[in-house]
């Protein structure tokens, strides 16, 4: 199978496999309409090639040379540079299913379009100058949006917000660097330059607006990737339960029996906006049993990475040395105590379970009732967002390769700022300024390499 390069011609299927109400095959290149034509025939004759853009037509995808029929299709026809990669695309939408779609791809393949590869429209779209790098990945955070927040966000980064903000940052800095080359320029004369105290604003200007941006980058990560949640307890105190009541699902199996979940097992809810994965895990207890010991392994491995603990009592039986020492194993994570099972009547002493675990609020709940649910997620949302669940407005960063430049940029303003001082030199200040341009620039796809767009678009499926 041919593999294409960004003169080809590129075909993909752009919907997801299985059965559906349509399934799409793209085309992006300068033969698209050529290729159209060749295995598209309308009822009342015509060409693919003499259609306007942007128009749809009627008609059936036919195998060359048999004339047999593959499938009734609408071709819609779209023309450079008003489209998704700039280029002439053809979009053919077959009846759902594998087969259609699948054939269709293979007559375009057969009549000389490569491929795609994995994100390739896109690419082309980044590299043809329709959208910048950032938009690029905010295309991918769209597909992947699990919450409507993160939905928003994603939407606003791939409408540029953030871009510009990136960009008019960027060419601020480049502003300064102006006046930073006539000081240089200047500099053999016996004169004092007048733009010193103007470069400093600036430079403090742009290191407090870099600062501003990365402050958005915890909330920012968090409604992007989620975060994982881990319920853990001594057996029995109703974790499977509790994550049954979180889920609004019987997804866990429950029983009587001490010990029931032995594996780790993960879904997902909504809490705040932010996708939150929530895991139960087994009871940590001592034992030899070797199946036990494997789920308690996972266990403690899951909680060892878990953004937040949800640490479960048994609300109905007194405290034990074994909640005391599971608690000494989780203090110093992000966690929660919920006193589970507030349906039965209480034998647990909440003033001296308090004492014992450093006079921490104790939520009381019931995974039977309900009761308290609201209560551990607006804890779960406080733990998150350190109190402040509301989005923030503006840009937002959203994404780890974003806020690892824009740390190696503020670490280079932080730099030029102290060059700014009483030992102003105009050369180290320049170096520090124009390493600030290069990781921004980074940021929006100026001079990026070859190898990051490679691993960026690998992650996009194949068709878009």
């Amino acid at each position: 199978m041919t593999q294409s390069t960004n003169n080809d011609t590129i075909a993909a299927i752009s919907t997801s496999p299985g059965e559906g109400g349509i399934g799409i095959v793209r085309l992006s290149g300068r033969d698209s309409l050529a290729i159209a034509e060749r295995i598209f025939h309308p009822p009342k004759g015509g060409s693919a090639s003499s259609y306007a853009s942007h128009t749809v037509h009627y008609g059936h995808v036919k195998e060359p040379g048999s004339g047999e029929v593959v499938d009734e299709v609408l071709l819609t026809v779209m023309r450079a540079p008003r489209t998704y990669t700039t280029e002439d695309v053809v979009e053919i939408s077959c009846h759902g299913g594998i087969m259609p779609s699948k054939r269709v791809l293979e007559l375009c393949l057969g009549e000389g379009a490569a491929l795609a590869e994995p994100g390739e429209f896109t690419r082309r779209a980044f590299l043809n100058g329709r959208i910048d790098l950032s938009q690029a990945e905010a295309v991918l955070d769209v597909i992947r949006a699990e919450t409507d927040t993160s939905r928003k966000i994603a939407v606003e980064q791939l409408r540029g917000t953030f871009s510009v903000e990136v960009r008019s940052l960027r060419d601020s800095i480049i502003e300064i660097l102006s006046l930073i080359e006539l000081t240089i320029d200047f500099s053999q004369q016996d004169v004092e330059f007048p733009e010193k105290e103007s470069i400093a604003r600036g430079v403090d200007g742009a290191y407090l607006l870099l600062r501003e941006m990365l402050e958005t980058s915890d909330k920012g990560m968090v409604l992007r990737e989620g975060a994982s949640v881990v319920i853990c307890g001594r057996p029995n105190v109703g974790k499977s339960s509790l994550m049954n009541a979180l889920l609004r699902d019987d997804r866990v199996i429950v029983t009587p029996v001490p010990g029931t979940t032995r594996d780790v097992i993960e879904e997902s809810i909504n809490v705040a906006g932010a996708k939150v994965r929530i895991s139960d895990t087994a009871g940590i207890i001592e034992t030899r049993d070797r199946v036990e010991m494997e789920g308690i392994k996972r266990s403690r491995e899951k909680l060892a990475n878990a953004d937040i603990v949800i640490f479960t009592l048994d609300r109905s039986r007194p405290l034990s040395e074994r909640d005391e020492e599971i608690y000494e194993t989780v203090k110093e994570k992000k966690h929660v105590i919920v006193a589970n099972k507030a349906d039965l009547p209480r034998k647990l002493d909440m003033r001296e379970a308090g004492k014992r675990f450093m006079k921490e609020e104790i939520l009381e709940a019931s995974a039977m009732t309900k009761k308290g649910l609201g209560k551990i997620e607006d804890a779960i949302a406080e733990k998150l967002f350190k109190g402040d669940v509301k989005t923030p407005e503006g840009p937002v960063v959203t994404n780890i390769r974003h806020k690892a430049l824009l740390e190696k940029a503020l670490a280079s303003m932080e730099r030029a700022g102290k060059v700014t001082g009483k030992n102003y030199n105009a050369e180290l200040l320049a170096s520090d300024l124009n390493e600030a341009v290069y990781q921004l620039g980074l940021i929006i796809g100026e001079s990026v390499a070859d190898d990051v767009l490679e691993r960026i678009f690998a992650e996009f499926c194949i068709g878009k």
